[in-house]
Protein backbone atom coordinates (compact mmCIF):
# COMPACT_ATOMS: atom_id res chain seq x y z
CA UNK A 1 0.00 0.00 0.00
CA UNK A 2 1.25 3.19 -0.81
CA UNK A 3 1.59 5.86 1.63
CA UNK A 4 -0.36 8.31 -0.30
CA UNK A 5 -3.12 5.07 0.33
CA UNK A 6 -2.82 4.80 3.99
CA UNK A 7 -5.36 5.83 6.75
CA UNK A 8 -1.93 6.43 9.32
CA UNK A 9 0.44 9.09 8.84
CA UNK A 10 4.22 8.88 9.26
CA UNK A 11 4.21 12.33 10.95
CA UNK A 12 3.84 13.21 14.87
CA UNK A 13 0.30 12.48 16.36
CA UNK A 14 -0.91 13.59 19.88
CA UNK A 15 -3.11 11.51 20.33
CA UNK A 16 -2.06 8.02 22.09
CA UNK A 17 -5.10 6.09 20.75
CA UNK A 18 -3.60 7.07 17.10
CA UNK A 19 0.10 6.43 18.31
CA UNK A 20 -0.55 2.88 19.91
CA UNK A 21 -2.83 1.68 16.86
CA UNK A 22 -0.33 2.92 14.71
CA UNK A 23 2.95 2.27 16.17
CA UNK A 24 2.44 -0.92 18.71
CA UNK A 25 3.22 -4.05 18.08
CA UNK A 26 0.34 -5.54 20.10
CA UNK A 27 -2.51 -3.75 18.35
CA UNK A 28 -1.63 -4.95 14.52
CA UNK A 29 -5.48 -6.21 14.58
CA UNK A 30 -6.43 -2.91 15.66
CA UNK A 31 -4.29 -1.06 12.80
CA UNK A 32 -5.05 -3.62 10.03
CA UNK A 33 -9.24 -3.42 10.66
CA UNK A 34 -8.54 0.41 10.58
CA UNK A 35 -6.49 0.80 7.08
CA UNK A 36 -9.52 -1.75 5.69
CA UNK A 37 -11.82 1.04 6.20
CA UNK A 38 -10.03 3.80 4.63
CA UNK A 39 -9.90 2.79 1.08
CA UNK A 40 -14.01 3.02 1.35
CA UNK A 41 -14.39 5.91 2.86
CA UNK A 42 -11.82 8.15 1.46
CA UNK A 43 -13.94 9.51 -1.31
CA UNK A 44 -15.98 11.11 1.59
CA UNK A 45 -13.60 12.32 3.77
CA UNK A 46 -12.77 15.65 4.09
CA UNK A 47 -9.27 17.00 2.91
CA UNK A 48 -8.26 17.21 6.74
CA UNK A 49 -9.55 14.17 7.66
CA UNK A 50 -6.23 12.21 8.28
CA UNK A 51 -4.30 14.86 9.44
CA UNK A 52 -7.18 15.77 12.15
CA UNK A 53 -7.19 12.11 13.15
CA UNK A 54 -3.88 13.08 14.39
CA UNK A 55 -5.07 14.45 17.14
CA UNK A 56 -9.46 13.56 17.43
CA UNK A 57 -8.48 9.62 16.66
CA UNK A 58 -11.79 7.99 18.25
CA UNK A 59 -13.63 10.81 16.80
CA UNK A 60 -12.38 11.03 13.12
CA UNK A 61 -12.80 6.55 12.99
CA UNK A 62 -15.86 6.73 14.36
CA UNK A 63 -17.10 9.04 11.43
CA UNK A 64 -15.21 6.56 9.12
CA UNK A 65 -16.83 3.32 10.81
CA UNK A 66 -20.21 4.65 10.43
CA UNK A 67 -19.84 5.79 7.15
CA UNK A 68 -18.77 2.39 6.07
CA UNK A 69 -21.27 0.55 8.04
CA UNK A 70 -24.45 2.32 6.42
CA UNK A 71 -22.34 1.48 2.73
CA UNK A 72 -22.04 -2.00 3.95
CA UNK A 73 -25.82 -2.08 5.55
CA UNK A 74 -27.18 -0.65 1.47
CA UNK A 75 -27.24 3.03 2.34
CA UNK A 76 -26.39 5.94 -0.26
CA UNK A 77 -24.54 8.31 1.07
CA UNK A 78 -23.74 11.85 -0.48
CA UNK A 79 -21.06 14.18 0.77
CA UNK A 80 -21.91 18.16 0.20
CA UNK A 81 -18.57 20.77 0.85
CA UNK A 82 -16.45 20.67 3.51
CA UNK A 83 -18.82 22.42 6.22
CA UNK A 84 -21.81 21.09 8.18
CA UNK A 85 -22.64 17.59 8.73
CA UNK A 86 -20.55 14.91 7.76
CA UNK A 87 -23.00 13.17 4.77
CA UNK A 88 -26.66 11.95 4.37
CA UNK A 89 -28.82 9.75 2.62
CA UNK A 90 -32.27 10.29 0.68
CA UNK A 91 -35.15 8.47 3.15
CA UNK A 92 -37.91 9.09 0.48
CA UNK A 93 -37.28 12.16 -1.11
CA UNK A 94 -35.88 14.08 2.15
CA UNK A 95 -32.12 14.06 2.73
CA UNK A 96 -31.45 12.44 6.41
CA UNK A 97 -27.72 14.23 7.57
CA UNK A 98 -25.66 12.00 9.85
CA UNK A 99 -23.68 13.82 12.59
CA UNK A 100 -20.71 12.21 14.39
CA UNK A 101 -19.65 12.54 17.64
CA UNK A 102 -17.41 10.51 20.05
CA UNK A 103 -18.01 12.80 23.56
CA UNK A 104 -15.16 12.52 25.68
CA UNK A 105 -14.96 12.68 29.67
CA UNK A 106 -15.65 16.16 30.02
CA UNK A 107 -14.13 19.13 32.30
CA UNK A 108 -13.89 20.57 35.48
CA UNK A 109 -16.02 19.07 38.72
CA UNK A 110 -18.24 17.73 36.62
CA UNK A 111 -15.95 14.95 34.83
CA UNK A 112 -16.45 11.56 34.57
CA UNK A 113 -13.96 9.51 36.39
CA UNK A 114 -13.00 5.75 34.94
CA UNK A 115 -13.61 3.39 37.88
CA UNK A 116 -10.78 1.88 38.90
CA UNK A 117 -9.86 -1.21 38.69
CA UNK A 118 -10.31 -4.14 41.38
CA UNK A 119 -11.97 -1.68 43.47
CA UNK A 120 -15.76 -1.63 43.80
CA UNK A 121 -17.38 1.41 43.07
CA UNK A 122 -20.69 2.85 42.28
CA UNK A 123 -21.02 4.71 38.58
CA UNK A 124 -23.17 7.54 38.60
CA UNK A 125 -25.07 7.76 35.93
CA UNK A 126 -25.66 11.71 36.07
CA UNK A 127 -22.32 13.05 34.88
CA UNK A 128 -22.52 10.42 32.19
CA UNK A 129 -25.58 11.28 31.20
CA UNK A 130 -24.75 14.92 30.78
CA UNK A 131 -21.82 14.41 28.20
CA UNK A 132 -24.68 12.82 26.17
CA UNK A 133 -26.80 15.88 27.10
CA UNK A 134 -24.03 17.98 26.06
CA UNK A 135 -23.41 16.51 22.57
CA UNK A 136 -26.97 16.96 21.87
CA UNK A 137 -26.55 20.40 22.56
CA UNK A 138 -23.29 20.86 20.50
CA UNK A 139 -25.02 19.25 17.23
CA UNK A 140 -28.45 21.24 17.68
CA UNK A 141 -26.00 24.88 17.36
CA UNK A 142 -24.12 23.51 14.69
CA UNK A 143 -27.89 22.59 12.56
CA UNK A 144 -28.70 25.95 13.18
CA UNK A 145 -25.20 27.58 11.73
CA UNK A 146 -25.39 25.48 8.56
CA UNK A 147 -29.44 26.23 8.34
CA UNK A 148 -27.98 29.72 8.60
CA UNK A 149 -25.94 29.44 6.05
CA UNK A 150 -28.14 27.60 3.57
CA UNK A 151 -25.91 24.75 4.06
CA UNK A 152 -29.17 22.80 5.49
CA UNK A 153 -32.64 23.13 4.18
CA UNK A 154 -35.52 23.16 6.61
CA UNK A 155 -37.25 19.94 6.03
CA UNK A 156 -33.79 18.06 6.58
CA UNK A 157 -33.40 15.92 9.15
CA UNK A 158 -30.62 15.25 11.43
CA UNK A 159 -29.11 11.90 12.47
CA UNK A 160 -27.41 12.19 15.84
CA UNK A 161 -24.81 9.10 15.91
CA UNK A 162 -22.92 9.11 19.28
CA UNK A 163 -20.14 6.61 20.25
CA UNK A 164 -19.77 6.14 23.75
CA UNK A 165 -16.22 4.99 23.69
CA UNK A 166 -14.35 7.82 25.27
CA UNK A 167 -17.04 8.60 28.09
CA UNK A 168 -15.18 6.55 31.00
CA UNK A 169 -17.69 3.13 32.12
CA UNK A 170 -20.32 3.98 29.68
CA UNK A 171 -20.09 1.14 27.56
CA UNK A 172 -20.71 -0.72 30.47
CA UNK A 173 -24.56 0.51 30.36
CA UNK A 174 -26.95 -0.04 33.12
CA UNK A 175 -30.28 -1.55 33.41
CA UNK A 176 -31.24 0.57 30.64
CA UNK A 177 -28.44 1.84 28.41
CA UNK A 178 -27.71 5.71 29.40
CA UNK A 179 -28.09 7.08 26.07
CA UNK A 180 -32.16 6.73 26.55
CA UNK A 181 -31.62 8.80 30.16
CA UNK A 182 -30.07 11.00 28.54
CA UNK A 183 -33.30 12.44 26.41
CA UNK A 184 -35.82 10.77 27.95
CA UNK A 185 -37.36 11.09 31.69
CA UNK A 186 -36.36 8.27 33.21
CA UNK A 187 -34.76 8.16 36.75
CA UNK A 188 -34.22 4.85 38.59
CA UNK A 189 -35.72 1.59 38.37
CA UNK A 190 -38.06 1.05 41.26
CA UNK A 191 -39.52 -2.42 41.96
CA UNK A 192 -42.28 -3.06 43.98
CA UNK A 193 -42.46 -6.25 46.11
CA UNK A 194 -45.54 -7.91 47.73
CA UNK A 195 -44.90 -7.63 51.30
CA UNK A 196 -46.38 -11.21 52.13
CA UNK A 197 -44.22 -13.36 49.50
CA UNK A 198 -41.89 -10.89 48.78
CA UNK A 199 -42.02 -11.71 45.26
CA UNK A 200 -41.44 -8.93 42.94
CA UNK A 201 -45.32 -7.11 41.81
CA UNK A 202 -44.12 -4.52 39.95
CA UNK A 203 -41.48 -2.18 38.13
CA UNK A 204 -40.88 1.00 36.84
CA UNK A 205 -38.81 3.97 35.93
CA UNK A 206 -39.13 6.86 38.28
CA UNK A 207 -40.28 10.45 36.03
CA UNK A 208 -36.27 12.07 35.97
CA UNK A 209 -36.56 15.52 34.49
CA UNK A 210 -33.02 16.81 35.35
CA UNK A 211 -29.73 16.26 36.71
CA UNK A 212 -27.89 18.18 38.60
CA UNK A 213 -24.22 19.23 38.01
CA UNK A 214 -21.85 19.80 41.09
CA UNK A 215 -22.65 23.87 40.58
CA UNK A 216 -26.66 22.87 41.61
CA UNK A 217 -27.72 23.83 37.96
CA UNK A 218 -30.14 21.67 36.06
CA UNK A 219 -29.70 19.56 33.03
CA UNK A 220 -32.90 18.73 31.13
CA UNK A 221 -33.11 15.43 30.36
CA UNK A 222 -36.26 15.92 28.26
CA UNK A 223 -35.14 16.66 24.97
CA UNK A 224 -36.63 14.17 22.98
CA UNK A 225 -40.11 15.57 24.05
CA UNK A 226 -39.30 18.84 23.17
CA UNK A 227 -40.46 20.34 19.44
CA UNK A 228 -36.74 22.59 19.74
CA UNK A 229 -35.16 19.12 19.09
CA UNK A 230 -37.84 18.23 16.55
CA UNK A 231 -35.40 18.08 13.45
CA UNK A 232 -33.59 14.71 15.27
CA UNK A 233 -35.09 12.07 14.08
CA UNK A 234 -33.11 9.63 15.81
CA UNK A 235 -30.02 9.44 18.20
CA UNK A 236 -27.66 6.24 16.79
CA UNK A 237 -25.71 5.04 19.42
CA UNK A 238 -22.43 2.70 19.46
CA UNK A 239 -19.09 1.69 21.83
CA UNK A 240 -17.15 0.31 19.14
CA UNK A 241 -13.76 1.42 18.61
CA UNK A 242 -10.74 -0.01 16.45
CA UNK A 243 -9.91 -2.42 18.99
CA UNK A 244 -13.19 -3.49 20.02
CA UNK A 245 -15.68 -4.24 17.29
CA UNK A 246 -17.81 -7.07 15.76
CA UNK A 247 -17.31 -9.04 13.27
CA UNK A 248 -20.11 -7.22 10.98
CA UNK A 249 -20.15 -3.88 10.71
CA UNK A 250 -22.86 -2.42 13.15
CA UNK A 251 -24.02 -4.99 14.94
CA UNK A 252 -23.79 -3.25 18.03
CA UNK A 253 -25.89 -0.30 17.09
CA UNK A 254 -28.66 1.14 19.24
CA UNK A 255 -31.26 3.41 17.61
CA UNK A 256 -33.61 5.72 19.96
CA UNK A 257 -36.49 7.33 17.63
CA UNK A 258 -37.43 10.40 18.83
CA UNK A 259 -41.01 11.13 20.05
CA UNK A 260 -40.75 14.41 19.30
CA UNK A 261 -39.37 14.25 15.44
CA UNK A 262 -40.79 16.69 12.78
CA UNK A 263 -40.34 13.54 10.27
CA UNK A 264 -39.68 10.35 11.77
CA UNK A 265 -37.80 7.38 10.09
CA UNK A 266 -39.27 4.40 9.17
CA UNK A 267 -38.40 1.37 11.44
CA UNK A 268 -37.25 -1.17 9.05
CA UNK A 269 -34.21 1.60 7.89
CA UNK A 270 -32.19 0.05 10.80
CA UNK A 271 -33.81 -3.20 10.91
CA UNK A 272 -30.28 -4.69 12.15
CA UNK A 273 -30.30 -2.62 15.04
CA UNK A 274 -31.36 -2.88 18.67
CA UNK A 275 -34.56 0.32 18.00
CA UNK A 276 -36.50 2.34 20.69
CA UNK A 277 -39.12 4.32 20.82
CA UNK A 278 -41.17 6.47 23.55
CA UNK A 279 -44.80 6.70 23.71
CA UNK A 280 -47.07 7.75 26.37
CA UNK A 281 -44.95 7.23 29.02
CA UNK A 282 -43.62 3.92 28.09
CA UNK A 283 -40.35 3.34 26.59
CA UNK A 284 -40.77 -0.13 24.01
CA UNK A 285 -37.85 -1.66 22.38
CA UNK A 286 -39.56 -2.26 18.78
CA UNK A 287 -41.01 -5.73 18.20
CA UNK A 288 -39.68 -6.39 21.61
CA UNK A 289 -40.70 -5.86 25.63
CA UNK A 290 -42.15 -2.90 27.04
CA UNK A 291 -40.65 -0.71 29.78
CA UNK A 292 -42.68 1.39 32.14
CA UNK A 293 -42.35 4.61 33.61
CA UNK A 294 -43.83 5.49 36.68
Amino acid sequence: MRDNDKFFLAENATDSGYVNARDGARWRFARDFTESLWPRYSPFADPHFREDAKHHFLQRFWEMYLACTLLYRGFEIKRVGNEGPEFYFLCGERRIWVEAIAPGPGDGIDRVHKSKLGEVDTISDEKLIMRYTHALLEKHRRYEAALAKGILQPDDQMLLAINCRGIPDAPLGAEIPFVLKAFLPLGALTVVLDRDTMKIKDSYHQRREAVVKQSGAHVDTTSFLNPKFAEFSAILHSAVDCTDHSTELGDDFLVLHNPAASHALPRNLFDWCRQFEFNDNVLSEVSKHRLTMG
